[in-house]
């Protein structure tokens, strides 16, 4: 088993994702216990629990695990990706430490990781949960052995997200919403957090080529269609922040729809954000808003657009 060590303050974990081979190849179902066992696992199971329970029902670690493993003849399939994952992510992304060192440029000069980055197998992309994350190795997103600089991409953004949660910690919002302005609470906070994920990884793909290779980057390239989904995203966002007192109904569900899975509008919009807060008042000031209220990122360039408009 291989864990990393630490380049400025993440660790990095690939237990999970080498048992799973192990499992995968041998078929010794002893393995499943051992990987539920894992600080991975109990990473992956939290965020679950917390936040994918309709999508990934799981009332233990060990049922999570077979879950994501089985039936085996299903998921063999998938080690080769994973194998070559793990080798490229060792010597690209661990031994240079290139993902953190450009999520740590996205966040405040004083900030340093204290968590794991755990390489895990079938849930999700990635997730960041507390101040650890997770990068699953065998998503479609990472199957193309030419697009392999996905992973680090991905690396930074979920790296991001563990330095956002960890200062954004006393904002959180809460999941017991009944309210307009309870909603618009988790619209600012994730507009924030993924707007700046998102954001953090653009120069990068910039450098390399590599704004082609992911939906989010592809509209941030059309300023028409980038356009059009502002003016839908306002609708939605003034619809909560303007009528803060309304109890919600079963509809508004639907536009929160609309912002993450339909049209990714608090990724794009959410990194224009951040971009235009970055250029216009710079990178200390961009990173100053992840420790207060993510409504000040939304007002800030709000502000800022309406000064251009002047």
């Amino acid at each position: 088993m291989y864990i990393g060590g630490q380049f400025m303050g993440i660790k990095y974990d690939f237990t999970f994702a080498e048992l799973a081979i192990d499992f995968l190849e041998t078929g010794d179902t002893t393995i499943l216990q051992k990987i539920a066992e894992l600080e991975a696992t109990k990473h992956i199971y939290n965020h679950a629990t917390n936040f994918n329970k309709d999508h990934m029902p799981a009332s233990s670690t060990l049922e999570l695990v077979t879950h994501l493993l089985t039936p085996l003849e299903n998921h063999k399939k998938y080690v080769p990706q994973v194998i070559r994952n793990i080798e490229y992510t060792k010597e690209h992304i661990v031994s240079t430490g290139i993902s953190e060192s450009i999520a740590l440029q996205f966040l405040p000069k004083n900030f340093t990781f204290t968590g794991t980055l755990f390489f895990t197998f079938g849930y999700d992309i990635g997730v960041a949960f507390g101040n650890n994350c997770s990068i699953n190795l065998a998503h479609s997103i990472f199957s193309d052995s030419n697009k392999m600089s996905e992973l680090k991409y991905w690396a930074i953004h979920e790296l991001h997200h563990t330095g956002f949660i960890t200062l954004e910690d006393v904002n959180m919002f809460s999941l017991d919403i009944s309210t307009r302005k309870d909603m618009a609470e988790i619209i600012e906070y994730l507009t924030h957090m993924e707007g700046m994920a998102t954001y953090a990884p653009l120069s990068i793909r910039k450098q390399e080529n590599a704004l082609n290779t992911f939906s989010d980057y592809i509209t941030l390239q059309d300023q028409s269609l980038l356009d059009s989904l502002i003016n839908e995203y306002s609708d939605i966002y003034c619809y909560f922040k303007d009528s803060p007192d309304t109890p919600l109904v079963e509809e508004d569900g639907h536009k929160l729809n609309i912002l993450s899975d339909i049209k990714r509008l608090w990724y794009v919009v959410g990194a224009h954000i951040a971009e235009t807060i970055d250029i216009h008042l710079g990178r200390d000031y961009l990173t100053s808003l992840i420790s207060k209220p993510s409504e000040n990122f939304i007002a800030t360039y709000i502000d800022i657009i309406r000064g251009l408009k002047l």
